[in-house]
């Protein structure tokens, strides 16, 4: 046993690396992200997004990521390889499972879309072949596999979405771990500040060279058309360009 954690923390420090802390600022210094900044130092865990090894592989490990809010697990393969995993829901320690070409439906087991059969729950896909995981990745999440077509397969987000992907892209069955997070109570200031939020302020109480609420004699009320910093109307309105995103996809067939 203590050679195994012998063993474990070696492997744990070759998937750490240093980062940078984001304060908010531009190259000149210029606040371009508001409430952002401090906040306690911490490590890169590198996570494996591909997972085409082709091998069974043991849960050996259960951590909790500061760069996410999802679990992730140490994984020891079967060829003798480790590697970090987002974490699907119900998995524990000691649990196997696979990762390749072989569709085998277990949870937390990643291969092509094409394998997988319909309404099954998907995260961690890839939104190309070879890629890497860039969907449904947060904690909780997961996407409904809807449809299959020809080349694609069509996917339905919890925002209710529909996306279409490649049937060769690679996901992991079911839903992602730590499905509690969103109703995770902080409880003090101290501790949003370690996470690197610093405190927020309402417009109305800025100056009227910081914000479009701002100014005036005494306590003021909001317009009764809110605006952001930037002028813009921020309710009511869709934030999405509707006309940005249909030329993206025209690119995207392009490529």
């Amino acid at each position: 046993m203590l050679f195994l954690n012998y063993v474990f923390l070696k492997v744990y420090k070759k998937f750490k690396i240093g980062t940078f802390t984001k304060k908010g600022t531009n190259f000149s210094g210029k606040i371009t992200v508001f409430h952002r900044g401090g906040g306690k130092k911490k490590l890169y865990r590198i996570i494996d997004f591909y997972r085409r090894l082709n091998n069974f592989g043991l849960v050996c490990a259960i951590n909790k990521d500061p760069n996410r809010s999802a679990f992730i697990g140490l994984i020891l393969y079967d060829n003798g390889l480790y590697s970090n995993i987002i974490l699907s829901d119900g998995l524990g320690l000691g649990t196997r499972i696979y990762s390749g070409d072989s569709p085998i439906n277990t949870k937390g087991s990643a291969f092509a879309l094409k394998d997988i059969p319909l309404f099954f729950v998907v995260n961690s896909i890839e939104s190309r072949p070879f890629l890497g995981a860039s969907l449904a990745r947060s904690a909780g999440t997961g996407a409904l596999l809807s449809s299959n077509l020809t080349d694609h397969v069509v996917l339905k987000m919890r925002s209710g979405w529909l996306v279409r992907v490649s049937k060769d892209c690679f996901a992991s069955l079911g839903y992602v771990s730590n499905s509690l997070h969103n109703v995770q109570v902080y409880g003090k200031a101290g501790k949003r500040r370690g996470l690197g939020w610093r405190p927020t302020v309402r417009g109305v109480a800025m100056n009227p060279c910081d914000h479009p609420h701002g100014g005036g004699n005494g306590k003021t009320s909001p317009p009764s058309a809110p605006l952001s910093p930037w002028n813009k109307i921020t309710k009511w309105r869709h934030s999405k360009n509707k006309k940005v995103d249909k030329l993206k996809r025209r690119l995207l067939k392009k490529k």
